[in-house]
């Protein structure tokens, strides 16, 4: 049988009970022994970030997400249309917040988040046609959100490495996203000309401060960031009429 190697901890403990036999094999046993209590700190603390990484993510949290209750109001008229549009809120900022944290690739972000838009555009849909959302529908919804869920979730336990494309491309993509749709809400008169305007200049600044950002420091800092995703969160916020 081939023998197993000590781990980490093991290595420590075999250091700790050899004696040192002259006084350089104690400073070497000294120094090997403070490097690896150093490395234990560090994989202990790398451990602990990934288990609590997906707790920072509300979306992660199925159950839960399937309990919301959303607010009607504007265009949001059946309470399992807005059960839809809450959840999809909460999952495109956790979405947002991921591709800045790098844990996702722009590729991979932007499908996610397309899958979204789609589901709450068909819950839109069927309710517009039917004046209400059927049990059945608002199931079919939450097992497509759940499944994006859950692929968020397992790049944040095990974040990508190899990520590609910048938080601004991110930005200028879920902008340019939220401008179409507030363009949709004038034409369904669910905004008026001067609520769009607002909306429009709100994602218009963070376009540009993403862009300016970009070209001039070839970057956006993690502050920055989360500081214009969550302004286009507010502004997603304000389309849905959820708090």
């Amino acid at each position: 049988m081939k023998p197993r190697l000590p781990g980490l901890t093991g290595a420590i403990h075999l250091i700790a009970r050899r004696p040192a036999f002259t006084p350089i094999g104690g400073v070497l046993q000294e120094s090997m022994m403070k490097i690896l209590v150093a490395a234990a700190l560090m994989l202990s603390a790398a451990n602990a970030h990934a288990q609590a990484s997906a707790s920072d993510y509300p979306s992660c949290d199925l159950k839960g997400q399937r309990a919301l209750k959303g607010d009607m109001g504007g265009s949001i008229t059946d309470p399992r249309q807005a059960h839809v549009s809450v959840r999809a809120n909460i999952l495109e900022a956790d979405l947002g917040n991921a591709r800045i944290a790098r844990h996702l690739t722009q590729a991979t972000a932007d499908s996610l988040y397309d899958r979204v838009e789609a589901a709450r555009a068909g819950a839109d849909r069927h309710t517009k046609r039917q004046g209400f959302l059927s049990a059945g529908e608002v199931a079919s919804y939450d097992r497509e959100l759940d499944a994006v869920a859950m692929q968020l979730c397992r790049h944040v336990a095990a974040p990508v490495q190899d990520a590609t494309g910048s938080v601004g491309d991110y930005l200028q993509h879920r902008a340019a996203s939220l401008n179409s749709r507030i363009d949709r809400a004038v034409r369904k008169r669910s905004l008026t000309r001067r609520e769009a305007a607002k909306l429009h200049r709100a994602v218009g600044q963070v376009q540009t401060e993403a862009g300016h950002l970009q070209t001039v420091d070839g970057t956006i800092g993690r502050p920055d960031a989360d500081r214009m995703n969550q302004r286009l969160t507010d502004v997603e916020r304000v389309l849905t009429h959820q708090p």
